[in-house]
């Protein structure tokens, strides 16, 4: 009868520590009575073991469930900015994944199993253009449509993968949105006989998926940006960034980010770095 009820204690015990962490703000690094982390946790650099850091400062922070993590864990740069959020399934990273650079500004975002890349991928300039948009098959090799822009927002490769490798038609693009070159592979091969080269500027007669080729007017490319107040413009002549520019990097401004021709988004800059974002409906 006393061990019987020793045990039924422990358990009790277990529950009210594993509750009371989740429930109560300020209760973090919480272990129940097997001595396993449950709840919230908030890893610190108390001891040197993270390099950079300065002493006691926050390295991580997520929940633990049985002594393994799961759900989003954030991880730090020494300077305080994000690092990355992972998903967590029983301690493992499989799920949403989302990557920064230094400074805060999103680098990569996608979906991440175990050890590789699935579904859909992006990563981003340092100033937050879409520099890649691809898509993973489930062994980690990409699949379908891929695209990559320039600098200023304006496609820049569109063609379709398989198992990995170049296969089918893959169109070029100048940063005014004309194309420049159409190559065909098979298996990753160029075919050489069907690739079709066109200076910049001219127009091609036949529309490609969504995107015509025809070039459209522009104020300035990123090559020539000068110190001032500058105005980008997309393909489309719709505006990709406007405002202060020091050594072809925008200081004070906006970025504006377009879906089927219209603004779904724009990105604030102040003193060179990004301080908030509106997403229009």
């Amino acid at each position: 009868m006393q061990e019987k009820t020793l045990l039924t204690l422990s358990f009790l015990i277990s529950t009210f520590l594993y509750t009371h962490a989740q429930t109560v703000g300020d209760s973090v690094n919480v272990r129940d009575a097997s001595n396993q982390k449950q709840g919230w946790w908030k890893i610190h650099n108390t001891d040197g073991k993270y390099k950079g850091y300065e002493y006691g400062q926050l390295v991580e922070e997520g929940e633990y469930l049985n002594n393994r993590k799961t759900g989003i864990w954030t991880k730090y740069y020494p300077n305080g900015n994000k690092k990355h959020e992972l998903t967590f399934a029983n301690n493992i990273a499989n799920g949403y994944a989302k990557i920064y650079y230094r400074d805060g500004q999103l680098q990569e975002e996608g979906i991440w199993k175990v050890n590789r890349w699935a579904g859909q991928y992006k990563y981003y300039y340092p100033d937050g253009i879409l520099k890649y948009d691809w898509n993973y098959n489930s062994s980690g090799k990409r699949e379908g449509e891929q695209k990559y822009f320039h600098e200023n927002g304006v496609l820049m490769y569109l063609g379709d993968w398989k198992n990995g490798n170049e296969n089918g038609e893959l169109i070029e693009y100048y940063e005014d949105g004309s194309i420049k070159a159409k190559r065909y592979f098979n298996s990753g091969q160029v075919q050489p006989e069907q690739t079709v080269n066109l200076p910049e500027g001219k127009e091609f007669d036949e529309n490609v998926k969504k995107y015509s080729g025809k070039p459209k007017p522009k104020t300035l490319t990123r090559g020539e940006l000068i110190d001032g107040y500058n105005k980008i413009m997309n393909a489309d002549g719709t505006i990709s960034k406007e405002g202060t520019f020091k050594d072809k990097r925008l200081i004070d401004g906006s970025v504006y980010v377009y879906e089927n021709g219209q603004i779904v988004k724009t990105i604030v800059y102040e003193g060179g770095k990004k301080v908030g974002e509106e997403t229009i409906q």
